[in-house]
């Protein structure tokens, strides 16, 4: 898989997307036209490597890169024909919708694995499914997932990876604000039993993904930079806007916008970025606490968390200390 990481200490004040970042930014702006790249070389292992494999010449990347997109589509496809089958959908989350929406072939949108979006009234019924279409479950397992303690259960197919998702952050409790009332509204139909958000919320859901990682993908830069355009193709600032300012992080949501604004083009009206800096809400810090260390995103979690959920967890983690096991974190 071609990955790059870059450190996210300081987003606000050190981190800018690369030049091999802006310059592909710039030419899938201007219709991704043959011979339009202008940038420097990609190296095999940088993450915009297959998206301008075509423009370099490098006929083996673009190949590698999209036989491994069509073996991830094909493997999913059949749970996601049982779903259909059921009267419901999952969401594509990140590269399993925008690498067929928003990209101009979908091996150019490298991924580790398919990100599923579910409703928590499907919880069970979906995993159900997963199960008898013979996924086998990863970590965390299911009693902390069905609870809605962690949101995330990661599920194996012959070298597949599909992660189940019951909300954006691993640990829902430490979520400042609200998911968008209209989450789940407006959705495009990408196949049967597959759904993708519409524009304002899948731009939403990748920034807030980005802002609770330790380290950003160029790939990241790139995801924005193609959903702001179809934000404001669609017309749909104001509700990008309402439902950023429901999640109370507006204030650090304007910072990759503004990142993607001045350094690559992207269409993002100046008063969007104007207003979510006006937005500060006092929780922004939890994302740099969710980035600040392995135990610390655990910890956190048992703060917000409340009732019997809280006491489970504390119990949990009890005896996860005294038989020296590792908490429980995001991978």
């Amino acid at each position: 898989m071609f990955f790059l990481k870059y450190p996210l200490d300081n987003m606000k004040n050190s981190y800018q997307p690369d030049l091999i970042t802006k310059e592909a930014c710039k030419w899938l702006l201007a219709g991704a036209a043959s011979g339009g790249y202008a940038g420097p070389e990609p190296g095999i292992r940088h993450d915009l490597a297959p998206l301008l494999s075509r423009e370099i010449g490098k006929k083996q990347v673009s190949l590698s890169a999209g036989a491994m997109w069509f073996r991830q589509e094909q493997i999913v496809r059949t749970v996601l024909k049982e779903i259909a089958k059921e009267g419901i959908t999952v969401w594509a989350l990140k590269g399993f919708d925008l690498a067929r929406s928003i990209y101009p072939f979908p091996g150019g949108r490298p991924m580790c694995d398919a990100d599923l979006f579910i409703e928590e009234k499907n919880r069970q019924r979906i995993m159900m499914i997963f199960n008898k279409d013979g996924w086998s479950k990863g970590s965390p397992g299911d009693g902390v997932f069905t609870s809605g303690i962690v949101s995330e259960m990661k599920m194996y197919k012959h070298g597949v990876m599909a992660e189940l998702h019951s909300h954006i952050f691993y640990f829902p409790a430490t979520f400042p604000g609200k998911l968008p009332l209209d989450l789940f509204d407006n959705g495009r139909l990408l196949e049967p039993g597959l759904m993708g958000f519409a524009w304002h919320n899948a731009l939403l859901l990748v920034i807030i993904h980005m802002l609770t990682n330790v380290s950003i993908r160029p790939v990241w830069w790139v995801d924005i930079c193609l959903l702001c355009r179809k934000v404001s193709n669609a017309g749909t600032w104001h509700m990008f806007l309402r439902n950023a300012f429901g999640t109370k992080l507006g204030a650090v949501i304007a910072e990759p916008l503004e990142k993607a604004l001045s350094g690559l083009n992207a269409p993002v009206p100046v008063e969007v970025i104007r207003a979510l800096k006006s937005a500060h809400s006092g929780r922004e810090h939890i994302l740099a606490e969710m980035r600040s260390g392995n135990k610390v995103p655990t910890l956190l979690n048992l703060k917000h968390l409340s009732g019997w959920k809280r006491i489970s967890w504390g119990y949990a983690l009890f005896w996860l200390v005294i038989s020296r096991q590792q908490p429980l974190k995001k991978e």
